[in-house]
């Protein structure tokens, strides 16, 4: 089920939404109808604003590990530059993200439990397209769950 009515959600800064690029809203509702058919955890997937949505959220109705819930919000720019946030309410985060950044591979991933700004490691993801880097973070999210732990998320060769 997806929504479109969820409020919104502080827009970027200036500086950074010009280095990130302008939103893609067609990328964010290709991205959201492919996670509510591809996962069956995903319970809804909501643009922050319908007409000028900045970022897609999705509520899981489940975690990894001892989380009883999780969500991952998701921004993708026109530029294809994108950053994709996990996060759950034992408040262990991880992102992946492609964009510029000083001192960082482009893609680039910000480890739990925290996903800090820096250091970051080089993201295993190496596909660009929307619907496989969807897929990709959609196999890297079930790797965690599977497991119950962040453990080798980022481990994998060229997902997915």
């Amino acid at each position: 089920m997806t929504n479109d009515e969820t409020p919104s959600q502080q827009s970027q800064p200036v500086e950074q939404s010009e280095v990130f690029g302008p939103i893609d809203a067609g990328a964010l509702r290709e991205i959201r109808d492919l996670i509510m058919e591809q996962e069956p955890l995903a319970e809804t997937a909501s643009l922050d604003d319908p007409l000028n949505p900045q970022t897609l959220s999705v509520e899981l109705s489940d975690g990894v590990g001892a989380a009883s819930t999780a969500r991952i919000d998701i921004r993708w720019s026109l530029t294809e530059n994108y950053a994709i946030h996990y996060t759950d309410d034992r408040n262990q985060n991880f992102r992946f993200d492609c964009h510029p950044k000083p001192d960082a591979p482009r893609r680039h991933f910000h480890p739990p439990p925290d996903a800090p700004s820096r250091p970051v490691e080089e993201s295993c993801i190496a596909v660009s397209e929307t619907g496989l880097v969807t897929r990709a973070i959609l196999q890297r999210w079930r790797y965690a769950y599977a497991h119950e732990t962040f453990k080798g998320i980022n481990d994998a060769e060229n997902p997915p």
